[in-house]
């Protein structure tokens, strides 16, 4: 006899939970955003410089949990499409901060849209005091694992590498990445 879905026990792994809810969370995303020409990680960069205003390359980065090299290649894209654009930081010459263009606002307000029902779906089973509570308790965990995360060394400023030659003694380390809060949404309505 073959277990259904309703009778197999749930897991309590926090981490394979949270996995499959965002598995789900970036198939909706996908469906959703792919006719407008975004991926879900577009979506993030636009949405993030929406509520936080311009960013440097690296803040962006440390705010959405992707790797720097990443974030380059992700803002090239966006720039491509003319929905980004880099400007020097008139506090530090050598950093861009990135900005958001009119297509840029407009790209973003049209995801929003679209993406509006896609955590009413996501969601369904959560009354409206559940998913607040969900928004706040995930909120929480993500502003605790940034300051937590900033607070560590980088692993190349402690751990050499082996192709790499180590830097000399005199040399100062690399500081840890600054602390960045997550954009949260005001109303602290869930979003995809």
């Amino acid at each position: 006899m073959s277990k259904s879905g309703a009778s197999r026990r749930q897991t309590g792994r926090v981490g394979q939970l949270l996995f499959v809810a965002q598995q789900a969370a970036q198939a909706l995303a996908i469906e959703r955003l792919e006719p407008l020409g975004l991926s879900p990680r577009a979506w993030g960069v636009l949405s993030t410089l929406a509520e936080s205003g311009p960013l440097t390359q690296i803040e962006l980065a440390t705010t959405m949990a992707i790797d720097r090299t990443a974030m380059v290649y992700l803002l090239d894209d966006l720039e491509q499409q003319a929905l980004v654009q880099r400007i020097r930081s008139p506090q530090d010459r050598r950093a861009f901060l990135i900005h958001l263009t009119p297509g840029g606002q407009d790209a973003q307000r049209r995801a929003a849209a679209a993406l509006d029902g896609a955590a009413e779906t996501l969601l369904t089973p959560l009354d409206e005091a559940e998913r607040r509570h969900l928004v706040d308790l995930l909120a929480t965990i993500a502003a605790h694992w940034q300051q937590f995360s900033a607070t560590q060394p980088q692993p190349s400023a402690t751990q050499p590498s082996r192709t790499k030659q180590t830097a000399p003694q005199n040399q100062a380390p690399a500081s840890p990445r600054a602390p960045r809060r997550l954009a949260t949404p005001r109303d602290r309505r869930p979003r995809l």
